[in-house]
């Protein structure tokens, strides 16, 4: 029964090899073998998990954020960025300290005032005013395990940040920057408060990163959300189903964002990149 399961798993991977092979970030079929290896040989994961974006829905998230929501950023902050880094070593340890029961690991939109925080997270000041992340974990009803949140975003080492100083991060989001943008989303909700990435698709996701030796650091860019249809093809479409299945018009213009692992050498590696699939809360929060 084992050998019956890998066999399958190996052939709906190589299935999409096949769907997926005009994709920016193309695959060869020994990676995807490779890949399929380590799940079957670790745990049971969805095999779409950590399905690159296809390459023009890439561009066109990117593109659409750039256009609109980041020309607002900009307005409110000069140093509001679109892209942040995350050193491997973080990257790691945000997926390996899981705890038991975590589904997920939530990335929340905050606003850093550095005023409010005297003598605090002086590690966050060249973001002072500006749009920022802090990522927690959560479990499959969307509480809270613990109360720690965590800013990795072009730092060098984590900042532990309290749940008391979060919350004031969270509501100046809300009223400072949110307030202003959520003229960009086409449903009620507004604009997104977390972006919430499954366990499972993060455990895959480091499968990946295990078959690479000469990684760098992450590329955490800033992106929203469009109408997908017009950018897939049928068989992207029929592939991705369940992923997309997540997403509906009120989404339009929600903020997301999209990873990249960039090499030692500077340049993206290309089966590591081009990551987006995370829940946006609000409109799917658990």
């Amino acid at each position: 029964m084992k050998t019956k399961t890998t066999l399958m798993r190996t052939v709906a991977v190589f299935a999409m090899f096949i769907l997926f092979n005009c994709n920016k970030n193309p695959k060869t079929s020994e990676d995807l073998l490779s890949a399929s290896n380590v799940d079957s040989a670790s745990t049971k994961q969805d095999p779409l998990a950590d399905v690159p974006m296809p390459a023009k829905l890439d561009s066109a998230m990117r593109q659409s954020f750039d256009k609109e929501t980041y020309q607002e950023l900009k307005k409110l902050s000069k140093k509001n960025v679109k892209s942040f880094f995350i050193t491997k070593e973080n990257y790691l340890k945000m997926i390996d300290d899981l705890p038991v029961g975590a589904d997920r690991v939530s990335f929340s939109f905050v606003q850093f005032n550095s005023a409010k925080f005297p003598g605090k997270y002086k590690e966050l000041s060249k973001f002072d005013g500006s749009l920022y992340m802090l990522y927690s974990y959560i479990d499959k009803n969307g509480k809270y395990l613990t109360d720690k949140n965590y800013a990795i975003l072009s730092v060098k080492d984590a900042v532990e940040v309290s749940e008391v100083d979060f919350k004031v991060m969270a509501e100046d989001y809300v009223n400072n920057i949110k307030s202003k943008i959520d003229r960009f989303v086409k449903g009620t909700q507004g604009n997104t408060l977390s972006v919430r990435i499954s366990r499972e698709d993060l455990e895959a996701y480091k499968a990946r990163m295990a078959t690479k030796k000469d990684i760098g650091k992450f590329k955490i860019t800033l992106a929203q959300w469009v109408v997908f249809d017009n950018f897939l093809t049928k068989g992207q479409s029929s592939a991705l189903s369940k992923k997309l299945s997540y997403f509906a018009d009120e989404n339009v213009g929600q903020m997301t964002f999209i990873t990249d692992c960039v090499g030692a050498n500077g340049q993206d590696i290309e089966d590591l990149s081009g990551d987006d699939f995370g829940k946006l809360c609000p409109n799917i929060c658990n």
